[in-house]
C-alpha cells in the first residue's frame, strides 16, 4: 500500500491537478485506482495510464500491467483502472474492413489484432 501512495504521490507531482489519482481497492494481485481531472477530455488520456503503469513498475522494480480500464459516465467523469503484476493473455480480435477497388466493387479484408 505504501508504494501505491508513492507512485500517486511522484504522478500528481508531474500531472496534478490535470490528473488526480485515489485508491479504489486492491485484490490479491490488482490494485483500482481512480483516475479523474480534466484530462478525461482529452484525446490522449490513455496515455495517462501508461504513465502511472510507469510510475508504479519503477518503484515496485517489476513490470505491471493494465488489467482493466472502465470509463465512468462513459469516461466523462472518469476512469476506474486496474493494475496488476501478473502478464495477461488477450485474445486476438478480428477486425474486416471493406475497401473499394479500382474496378469500383467492394472487397472486404481482415485481419487480427491484440
Amino acid at each position: 500500500m505504501e508504494i501505491v501512495k508513492k507512485a500517486i504521490n511522484e504522478f500528481h507531482a508531474r500531472f496534478y491537478p490535470e490528473v488526480r489519482v485515489e485508491f479504489v481497492g486492491k485484490g490479491k494481485d490488482n490494485v483500482a485506482l481512480l483516475f479523474t481531472g480534466h484530462f478525461c477530455l482529452t484525446c490522449g488520456l490513455h496515455d495517462y495510464f501508461e504513465d502511472f503503469r510507469e510510475v508504479l513498475s519503477k518503484l515496485v522494480n517489476r513490470e505491471v500491467f493494465i488489467e482493466d480500464k472502465l470509463p465512468l459516465n462513459h469516461g466523462y467523469t472518469g476512469w476506474i483502472v486496474i493494475y496488476t503484476l501478473k502478464k495477461l493473455e488477450k485474445e486476438k480480435q478480428k477486425v474486416t474492413f471493406l475497401i473499394k477497388s479500382e474496378k469500383g466493387e467492394l472487397e472486404e479484408f481482415s485481419i487480427e489484432v491484440d
